[in-house]
């Protein structure tokens, strides 16, 4: 698994020793990253490549030259997976090696092996309805138009036309209910749903199919950490997603980093 920088961000380091509220440097960037040492390279790979509104890492200390961490943990709010907005991302991993920092250049570090990792991600009702008006959602093949979902506290509504030219060309109006369910660790399938086709009488593999086109619901398939997750909490507006073990921080070298927009709305 690769972290992957993109086109350089403009930023400036500016390092700050802690008090005694933490344990630890604190690190504060915004503007241009000096790439020194594999601490800062690290953090601006996560950076670059999950391009968050905020994000925080904590390192027990930099990767050695093996490339290997004891322990780090990563906040980030406004990072993008799959194509959609996630509100809040939390990570804590144990024991990771990575490839040794001589070797990340340009394409950054892999990620070899940890020994474990714990996540929680809140993603938005708003977030997902973009991610669909912008096409980052199912549809292989394009039958899909004007879908919107609609979050609640026992389970999520999705509404959407479906037009098939199967005998002849309809367009369907589908309705679907039911709630969010866990498939493979890292993806949301809508499961155990019931179903309303509008006044239209068509075969079940077209219904199916149709259905397995927005499936899954949400996709974490593309973070570099092997996530596992094991949790659904629903609300009016958002799905929360968590492992059995849920993230904390803890005392160490604190990395920041927040983009002029966020810093803007604060």
């Amino acid at each position: 698994m690769r972290l992957r920088n993109t086109t350089a961000v403009a930023m400036l380091m500016t390092a700050l020793l802690a008090g005694s509220a933490w344990a630890g440097n604190v690190y504060t960037f915004s503007g241009t990253l000096d790439k020194t040492t594999s601490g800062p390279v690290l953090f601006k790979a996560f950076a670059d490549g999950l391009k968050p509104e905020s994000i925080e890492m904590i390192l027990d200390e930099e990767p050695d030259e093996t490339g290997r961490v004891g322990h780090i943990y990563l906040d980030l709010y406004g990072c993008n997976l799959g194509g959609v907005r996630i509100d809040h991302l939390e990570i804590e991993a144990v024991d990771i090696q990575f490839t040794p920092p001589g070797e990340w250049g340009e394409k950054g570090p892999d990620i070899e092996k940890m020994l474990a990792v714990y996540a929680q991600a809140t993603i938005l009702e708003k977030d997902v309805n973009a991610a669909i008006a912008g096409d980052a959602f199912g549809d292989d093949d394009g039958n899909w138009h004007d879908i919107s979902l609609d979050f609640s506290d026992n389970g999520v509504y999705v509404k959407g036309y479906y037009l098939t030219t199967f005998l002849l060309r309809l367009d369907i109006l589908i309705e679907l209910e039911g709630r969010f369910g866990i498939v493979g660790g890292k993806q949301v399938w809508l499961k155990d749903y019931t179903m309303r086709v509008n006044r239209v009488d068509i075969p079940d593999f077209l219904t199916e199919r149709a259905i397995s086109q927005i499936q899954p619901i949400i996709d974490l398939e593309e973070f570099i950490f092997p996530l596992t997750l094991k949790t659904v909490i629903q609300k009016d507006d958002r799905v929360t997603l968590q492992s059995r073990v849920l993230p904390s921080r803890f005392s160490g070298d604190l990395y920041k980093f927040r983009t002029d927009t966020a810093t803007a709305a604060k």
